[in-house]
């Protein structure tokens, strides 16, 4: 609000007047005005006349002028061309009722973002996968979904035609808001179909007590690499009689081998299976020589449950184990004296250098009535200041490298709770999917892990094991 002053001027009386300079400013109302002064005039017979000169004067009356500052653009709004009144619906994964008021925040943030959008969320659990594939068949699927790129959800409904090409809906501005390697995952024919959503990450609690106290080891030298980790377990065994608790991914065997060795798992033209390489083979190798060194559990080397390897290093026998940072809550409620002795570092990782693909994603359907509301709603989901504040009721991870600015991730940690909160974005950095599709995964890697069995604990020879299993698998695609 503009205030503009007046002010009045008014000669003095009996002395020449001269007339003030006019004052003129914004918004100035000219009110004409008469002033009246009194002049002594002089004759020769020395009369004095009095005499009344008038002189016009300007003055400057006040006024009140309200300026409306120009509105700024939201800085959440980059989506452009939303459709007005559309309306559309969210499905989610798992979320409700942890996460109603969260999911509730955002919406209004969103509608006051996109006004006239109408958003009907639902939230689905044990029977998600089920709900949508009955709901693309009946051609009601929800128009934004969470879907999951950890069990390669994503690529499956793409393939299928069901899910809405990002690539040329989205400026460059969008893309690159999230770390390039969650950008481009679950790609299929070179196209993307997902916003990456919130992350999970892995750090390897360390029992200070036996890693450092018992068996001599500084936690600045903890392996940076997979390859490391034999002659750490035969260490901590020689020095201490515990053995380690290290676990292979059971439910993706041919991921870990791309991972930790570059494998090559199967034929560019994804039609024949080669995971009996030399690379392959030195792979397992690498873990029956630990079977055979007695240095590593046997049964959380092969378990499928995370809970039994977290469980042997609450109880203290276990000198480190990798894991969610989440779960030092568990091992703090269950064993409250390990917790002084507790510590963290990033997970080693393996010749690849990647340490894993991302999480949970957000897609739109390919056939959507609106499909500039939903990929709006889904980005806005995604976006640094959602993900943000997420992370803040809930231990996860966002996709965009701006929410690490902020002090919640950028601040020394106090507690080893939040230990992984300064190197979260190094290590959300280093996530890429670089495992091609499989096809049959799931029966695939059941004959991959009777295999990887065999070796560990029959004795079969790694290069056999892995031969037989590739011919079983090769003969699966052939059907």
């Amino acid at each position: 609000m503009m205030i503009l002053t007046a002010l009045v001027v008014l000669a003095a009386c009996g002395a020449p007047v001269t007339p003030p300079p006019t004052q003129v400013v914004r918004e100035t109302v000219v009110v004409p005005q008469t002033v009246v002064s009194q002049q002594t005039v002089v004759t020769q017979q020395t009369v004095v006349v009095p005499q009344t000169v008038v002189v016009p004067q300007t003055v400057v009356a006040q006024q009140t002028v309200v300026v409306q500052p120009t509105a700024e653009p939201n800085p959440e709004a980059i989506i452009e061309g939303v459709e007005p009144n559309a309306e559309i619906t969210f499905w989610t994964f798992y979320l409700s009722p942890t996460f109603d008021q969260y999911i509730q925040d955002t919406l209004t943030r969103f509608q006051t973002v996109y006004p006239g959008v109408k958003v009907n969320w639902e939230d689905h659990q044990a029977t998600f996968q089920d709900d949508l594939g009955n709901a693309f068949a009946a051609g009601r699927a929800p128009d934004v979904i969470n879907l999951s790129v950890s069990e390669d959800r994503v690529s499956d409904y793409a393939r299928k035609g069901l899910l809405l090409s990002l690539d040329d809906k989205v400026p460059p501005s969008v893309k690159n808001l999230y770390f390039p390697g969650l950008w481009n995952q679950q790609i299929v024919d070179g196209k993307n179909y997902q916003f990456p959503w919130y992350q999970g990450l892995n750090v390897e609690l360390v029992n200070m007590k036996i890693y450092s106290d018992a068996a001599g080891l500084q936690l600045e030298d903890f392996p940076t690499t997979i390859a490391g980790l034999p002659a750490l377990c035969k260490t901590i065994k020689d020095k201490t009689s515990t053995l380690c608790a290290v676990r292979l991914t059971t439910n993706d065997l041919l991921a870990q081998m791309v991972h930790e060795s570059g494998v090559k798992v199967i034929s560019a033209d994804g039609k024949k299976f080669t995971f009996d390489s030399p690379e392959a083979v030195a792979w397992l190798q690498m873990y029956v020589d630990m079977v055979k060194a007695g240095t590593v559990d046997k049964t959380v080397l092969v378990t499928d449950q995370d809970r039994v390897g977290l469980d042997l290093f609450t109880s203290g026998n276990a000198a480190f184990f990798q894991t969610v940072p989440n779960s030092i809550r568990q091992v703090r409620a269950n064993n409250p004296g390990l917790y002084g002795y507790l510590a963290t570092v990033p997970a080693p990782v393996g010749k690849s250098g990647v340490l894993g693909k991302g999480l949970m994603s957000i897609s739109v359907k390919q056939d959507t009535k609106f499909p500039k509301a939903s990929i709006a709603l889904a980005q806005f989901f995604t976006n640094p200041q959602s993900m943000l504040e997420f992370s803040k009721i809930v231990a996860i991870y966002p996709s965009t490298p701006k929410s690490y600015d902020d002090p919640f991730f950028a601040a020394k940690p106090v507690a080893i709770e939040d230990s992984a909160k300064p190197i979260a974005r190094d290590i959300l950095s280093r996530y890429a999917d670089i495992v091609p599709p499989i096809p049959e995964k799931a029966d695939v890697n059941e004959i991959v892990l009777q295999a990887v069995q065999a070796a560990l604990f029959n004795n079969v020879p790694a290069q056999q094991a892995l031969t037989a299993a590739v011919t079983q698998a090769n003969a699966l695609l052939a059907q």
